[in-house]
């Protein structure tokens, strides 16, 4: 900086202004140091400049999340981190790939490691160390999951998971469907719990009853539920629409049904948008989730709490319809 400096004619705690975003400098000397950094390739010290703003401001927040392969799990991160670098900080993020015992070691390593805050996909392992460090005062916020800790509020950000798959399967039976498969991830994990629940229920207010031959749940990689689903569609009792409820089993589903040739015969709606879901014939009907926008808005709801925001912990339940693309309304045949 003290060569900045002199290259520019101007003082030390000028070129600070300047390289550090500050005002108080006319544009003619903003001008004179800008042009000095170039010509010198002056680059600040993060390492210095993270060591000055510990005191006053957060320098790295923690994200635990199921599995970064997911493009759901990155988008949420890409949101996060769009937050997180407008304020100069950096996300330490880690995956548990469905592991309990991993949730809760990672969740140990960024309090470890004095994160400020952290932003958590839960399956309830850490509840612990999450209900001490919450007690310590470190803010958490929960997304795309409940906090099921008895006696302690935590902020949450997550889709209505239960209303959207209601709307998914009123969406078939509008469509003249009473005989509907359901496909969705392991029941254990919050939001598939309530995906599964929201499919019953509007199958019971609809008068429908629903066999446990209609239900196949599990935490699958897509290609597993490709073969899952491309067996089940090589049975004689064949339903006439299906609701996935993920978005790696609507992937499996989309080229089940296609290898079987049943593509523009049995409906198909799925929760969670997947990529090319409209290239395909017919487009893949869905109700989708905006994990980057999950991901901005758990990210500033944790700065509200570092910048000093108290009260009671705040739930954001964003809602979502059926966007229609074709494959949900092919109509069922009597």
């Amino acid at each position: 900086m003290r060569d900045v400096a002199a290259e520019a004619g101007v003082s030390f705690k000028t070129v600070s202004r300047v390289v550090n975003g500050e005002g108080g400098v006319s544009p003619k000397l903003v001008t004179k140091v800008e042009a000095a950094v170039a010509q010198l390739g002056y680059r600040p010290d993060q390492r210095a400049r993270l060591l000055r703003r510990s005191i006053s401001a957060p320098t790295t927040i923690g994200f635990v999340l199921v599995d970064v392969a997911n493009i759901f799990f990155s988008n949420l991160l890409r949101g996060i981190e769009e937050v997180a670098m407008s304020r100069q900080c950096l996300v330490l993020a880690g995956s548990t790939e469905g592991v309990v015992e991993r949730e809760r070691q990672l969740v140990e390593t960024f309090v470890e490691r004095r994160v400020a805050g952290l932003i958590v996909v839960s399956w309830g392992a850490a509840a612990d160390t999450l209900r001490s460090e919450v007690m310590r005062g470190t803010p958490v916020v929960f997304v795309d999951a409940e906090p099921e800790i008895p006696d302690l509020d935590i902020d949450v950000v997550r889709s209505d998971h239960r209303a959207g798959a209601i709307a998914a399967t009123r969406h078939l039976l509008a469509h003249g469907h009473t005989d509907v498969a359901y496909f969705g991830d392991d029941p254990a994990i919050f939001s598939a719990r309530l995906r599964l629940a929201g499919f019953r229920w509007a199958m019971a207010d609809a008068g429908l009853s629903v066999g446990s031959e209609r239900e196949v749940t599990g935490s699958h990689s897509h290609q597993e539920w490709t073969d899952i689903i491309d067996r089940y569609l090589a049975s004689t009792l064949l339903p006439t629409a299906i609701f996935t409820a993920q978005n790696f089993v609507t992937l499996g589903a989309v080229r089940a049904l296609h290898h079987r040739g049943l593509r523009d015969v049995i409906a198909h709606v799925g929760f969670d948008d997947i990529d090319l879901a409209d290239a395909v014939t017919p487009g893949v009907s869905l109700v989708p989730q905006d994990p980057r926008d999950l991901g901005r808005r758990a990210a500033l709801q944790l700065f509200r709490r570092l910048d000093g925001e108290l009260g009671p912990a705040v739930r954001q339940i964003i809602a979502s319809e059926v966007i229609a693309r074709g494959s949900g309304e092919i109509r069922a045949t009597t």
